[in-house]
């Protein structure tokens, strides 16, 4: 009868391989978004005639009754406030496309490209921030520079706008009235070239084969973890021959 495998004391525990971080599931994945972009610029772009509406009356080339510039400039807030909530919708899932683009995190994660719009202070300079970084990680699978300039101007612009628009309406000076349209009509048409820029630049992106190959190689540290990640944790075994202690003598 043979006797059962001697245990070797010295032999390391088998284990199993453990797959690398570069292939652990994350929840990057193209998100469409050419709905929400054309929803929020559909409702932005009333901003445009109502400014345009809102500046002939102020220079008296126009004249409406008083119930109808009421309900002009009530179905205006709703259309802006509904345009909020698709931009927002648009702006996440841009977001996450840039991030699955760039294969890692973002300077600001997705939920807080939306969220700083809403936070004071922070909400005169993050969202700029946000879409600038947005932009770069984009054209950086494109081999291309982002247009930061016309970014910042859109910005710049809409932050002017709502400071003129307050002296305006403290001071009642018409000049300060005729430059608050003027740039609310430029901020209005900004943020409407950002919307479909951006939009654009993503699906070409998706669509391109050259460039498809490249989403998710973009990220510094990501050939790192590849490289280091990748290599299976497998202990070394002895070889079996070396790897049992030799039976003691029998008795005789």
């Amino acid at each position: 009868m043979e006797s059962p495998p001697s245990l070797n004391p010295y032999q390391s525990p088998e284990s199993q391989q453990v797959a690398g971080l570069a292939n652990a599931p994350l929840d990057y994945h193209f998100r469409e978004m050419k709905v929400f972009a054309w929803l929020a610029g559909a409702c932005i772009a009333v901003n445009v005639p109502y400014t345009i509406l809102v500046f002939l009356l102020s220079a008296q080339v126009l004249s409406f009754p008083m119930e109808t510039l009421e309900l002009v400039d009530g179905l205006h807030g709703i259309a802006f406030l509904v345009g909020v909530v698709f931009y927002c919708m648009w702006k996440y899932r841009c977001a996450c496309n840039a991030r699955y683009f760039y294969g890692g995190p973002l300077l600001y994660t997705p939920g807080w490209c939306v969220g700083y719009y809403f936070i004071p202070i922070m909400m005169l300079f993050r969202p700029y921030q946000c879409m600038k970084d947005l932009y770069e990680k984009t054209y950086l699978i494109m081999g291309q520079k982002a247009p930061v300039a016309l970014i910042l101007t859109w910005w710049l612009s809409w932050i002017l706008s709502g400071v003129v628009e307050r002296i305006a309406l403290a001071s009642g000076e018409n000049a300060f009235v005729v430059l608050s349209h003027a740039c609310t009509l430029l901020s209005t048409l900004l943020v409407l070239w950002v919307i479909f820029t951006l939009t654009r630049r993503q699906y070409e992106v998706v669509h391109d084969p050259e460039l498809a190959a490249k989403i998710g190689t973009m990220s510094p540290s990501k050939s790192w973890l590849q490289t280091v990640a990748g290599v299976p944790m497998q202990r070394a075994q002895l070889p079996a021959t070396e790897a049992t202690i030799p039976e003691a003598p029998k008795p005789e």
